[in-house]
């Protein structure tokens, strides 16, 4: 089986590595181990419940199988869930809603129903485990049951893991303009959630992000040039004020970065900064977080570009030469 193009693989983890490998084979046993044996460490749970989603999208019929079978193991729920959800967005498209077909938007409500299902069992029999509502998240997202769901789910999450790295890049992109909130709203929410961080945690990576959803958002407002030269001239990232929002975040997350050298998530910080830096022509700063950040694409933000991420990644990593 074919790795799906636009999954995350900015990180580094052999048990992880062994698990993507088998559940694309059709093995879903080491995931679920790995799931298990990292039930003490969202982050990293995190990591591999979003991961092994992408992979078993495809593999539902086993996931499935393997959930119902052990009935009240919130591991199998979890990573069958996830895989749901990854099913989900895939059957949506990454079109805009209004370009979406009726075909797509029935399959988006079907397994999103099924996935928000599964979630909900795994929460019920590990109600202190924060991940199942970071993958709720997602689904609150895409196709949420009521216009509350998003921000319940989030207030949920960020009662049991306020500083989840994936839940709250999530709660960024929901509150953008072209999902349910406003940049304003967006730009406030990355400030307030960045004020008590410590040096080198990779949240500090919500700076740069946020601002390549202004830019992003720019792209679909205006007719057709002008959405293009937003695209060619990254006008958001080199405003003065974002600039020097963006190079303090970034003093701070390498000011730290011993304490935080085994974070799960670490790469995928460094490339959110290194994608920023490059788009806005920043040449040292960028090579300082793409060398960081390897040599393998996270999902965000190089999905966002035009081709494949891997592409956009392997480009910024030569503009500032790195092989």
């Amino acid at each position: 089986m074919t790795l799906p193009s636009d999954m995350n693989l900015a990180w580094s983890d052999p048990v992880l590595q062994h698990a993507v490998d088998a559940l694309a084979s059709g093995d879903p046993i080491p995931g679920y181990r790995a799931l298990a044996e990292s039930a003490g460490d969202p982050d990293r749970r995190e990591l591999y419940v979003d991961v092994l989603g992408d992979v078993g999208a495809a593999r539902l019929g086993i996931l499935r199988a393997e959930a119902e079978r052990a009935a009240d193991d919130p591991h199998w729920w979890l990573l069958s869930g996830s895989a749901m959800r990854s099913a989900a967005w895939a059957a949506r498209g990454a079109a805009q809603m209004k370009y979406t077909s009726e075909r797509q938007v029935r399959g988006l409500l079907e397994l999103s129903r099924e996935s928000r299902d599964m979630l909900r069992l795994a929460a019920k029999l590990a109600p202190d485990d924060p991940v199942p509502w970071t993958v709720m998240q997602s689904i609150a997202k895409a196709a949420p049951i009521h216009p509350d769901e998003p921000h319940a789910v989030w207030n949920r999450l960020l009662a049991l893991a306020p500083d989840s790295f994936l839940g709250n890049h999530q709660r960024l992109s929901i509150l953008c303009r072209k999902w349910y909130g406003s940049t304003d709203q967006m730009l406030g929410f990355t400030r307030e959630r960045r004020t008590t961080l410590p040096d080198g945690h990779p949240l500090w990576s919500l700076a740069p992000q946020a601002y390549i959803e202004v830019w992003v958002d720019g792209w679909m407002v205006g007719n057709m040039a002008t959405r293009m030269y937003r695209v060619m001239t990254s006008g958001p990232l080199k405003k003065r004020a974002a600039r020097a929002e963006v190079d303090a975040a970034s003093d701070r997350f390498l000011a730290g970065a011993a304490a935080y050298a085994d974070h799960p998530w670490l790469m995928v910080a460094h490339q959110m900064f290194g994608a920023y830096y490059s788009r806005a022509g920043v040449r040292d700063r960028a090579r300082t977080h793409l060398e960081r950040g390897g040599d393998r694409a996270s999902s965000w933000p190089w999905g966002y570009f035009p081709g494949e991420q891997q592409a956009a990644l392997t480009s910024a990593r030569r503009s500032v030469g790195l092989g």
